[in-house]
């Protein structure tokens, strides 16, 4: 149960917390970024070892402002994971809707076929709907946006 946030909901039997992030994803095939973007570290990440062909998807919304200028989470997980295939999962749905099974719907935005594919099979069910285009770069800027085009 993460009783900050979504209180009362617990998770399934299947999801086991681990808080050494290095047994966490040892031989993982399928990293998936779902933390505020303020704290991404990957020190410990970049010796990882991970499963051949390891995938990234980004759930992160949000834009970092450098010196070159503003950069896309997704790039920043890819650039710091040596060029790994990094997707990102957007949608108009908030983590309370989400967790109480209540009808949402989000789009895998990708750079590979395949990486497409994979994700949209993990996270698509009857209550949460994923399609999927071949724009990782607009589907994270999408995401960034949403709130501040909402208001």
């Amino acid at each position: 149960e993460n009783v900050k946030y979504l209180k009362g909901k617990t998770f399934t039997n299947n999801v086991v917390a681990d808080p050494d992030i290095m047994s966490a994803v040892k031989g993982a095939t399928l990293l998936i970024f779902v933390t505020p973007h303020q704290f991404l570290k990957f020190d410990a990440l970049q010796t990882a070892e991970l499963g051949p062909d390891c995938k990234a998807i980004s759930l992160i919304k949000g834009i970092e402002f450098e010196e070159g200028g503003p950069r896309l989470i997704s790039g920043i997980i890819k650039d710091s994971m040596g060029g790994m295939d990094t997707s990102v999962l957007m949608g108009a749905n908030v983590a309370n809707e989400v967790a109480a099974d209540e009808f949402c719907e989000s789009t895998v935005g990708f750079a590979t076929e395949g990486a497409g594919a994979v994700w949209q099979k993990l996270f698509d069910c009857p209550t949460f709907r994923v399609g999927k285009i071949k724009d990782v770069a607009g589907g994270g800027l999408c995401g960034a946006v949403k709130n501040v085009v909402a208001l």
